[in-house]
C-alpha cells in the first residue's frame, strides 16, 4: 500500500486542480449571468425611456393644439385618455 499517498496518487494535487477547475467554472457562470442582466436591464431601460418619450411628446404636441384652438376639449380629453392608455 502507499501510505505517504492519499486517495490518488498524486497527493495535495490530486485533489486541488478539480477545486480550481470547479471554482473558475463557478466564476464563468457568474460572470455570464451579471453579463445577460445588464444586458436585459439596460434593452428594457432603452424601450420604456422610448416608449416613455412617445407619450411625453404626443402630450406636448395635443397640450399645443389645444392651447391654440386647433381642437375642442371634448377632443382634447377623448385623444389624451387614448394617449395615456397606451
Amino acid at each position: 500500500m502507499h501510505w505517504f499517498y492519499p486517495v490518488w496518487y498524486h497527493g495535495f494535487y490530486g485533489w486541488i486542480i478539480p477545486v480550481i477547475g470547479l471554482v473558475l467554472f463557478i466564476l464563468v457562470v457568474f460572470l455570464f449571468y451579471r453579463i445577460l442582466k445588464n444586458l436585459i436591464k439596460d434593452f428594457n431601460e432603452k424601450t420604456s425611456s422610448s416608449y416613455n418619450f412617445s407619450n411625453d411628446e404626443s402630450l406636448k404636441i395635443l397640450n399645443e393644439r389645444f392651447a391654440r384652438g386647433e381642437i375642442s376639449e371634448d377632443e382634447y380629453k377623448r385623444i389624451k385618455s387614448l394617449i395615456l392608455k397606451n
